[in-house]
């Protein structure tokens, strides 16, 4: 009956927006957070990969580290792209550079493919399709992908649950 409905909204799924970790609602200010915001602006003001490149091996990863060089920039990127498919297409045609540098192995582009997974953790469709066009343009090689995949940590997300993946 729909004096009941409203229990049956914890069986919806998660509304399916991206989670960007930066976004400043925990109100809480961090490094990365400033990172963050440093890196948009420099985005916004259409400041070439080159730049950006050598704004991240200045000033990044000399105080941060590359894991955190990679969680900053891959969340930033992929928050400027979320609006849509052709923000994300942009996104990656003009700084695809800077994730190449970044994710220069195997190891690396495994801490990409996190990232992604968390940005869009709501939205199998659009972490495969993140997935898909960043192969495209040779960010992420197959056997990154593969060993994610089936690394013990998806275990539960992709092969024991009845999450929907291609």
């Amino acid at each position: 009956s729909i004096e009941n409905a409203p229990g049956l909204e914890e069986l919806l799924p998660p509304v399916g927006g991206p989670l960007f970790k930066y976004s400043g609602d925990d109100k809480e200010s961090t490094a990365e957070l400033a990172l963050s915001a440093e890196l948009k602006s420099m985005v916004k003001g259409r400041k070439t990969a080159r730049e950006l490149i050598s704004w991240i091996e200045e000033h990044v990863i000399p105080t941060c580290g590359p894991k955190v060089a990679i969680e900053v920039v891959v969340q930033t990127l992929l928050d400027i792209g979320a609006k849509s498919f052709t923000h994300l297409i942009t996104v990656l045609e003009r700084y695809g550079q800077v994730i190449a540098r970044l994710a220069a192995d195997q190891d690396q582009q495994i801490l990409l493919i996190e990232e992604i997974s968390a940005f869009w953790k709501n939205s199998a469709q659009m972490t495969s399709i993140t997935i898909d066009r960043m192969m495209g343009y040779r960010l992420l090689s197959n056997l990154a992908i593969v060993t994610w995949v089936f690394s013990p940590a998806n275990i539960q997300q992709f092969h024991t649950s009845d999450r929907p993946w291609e």
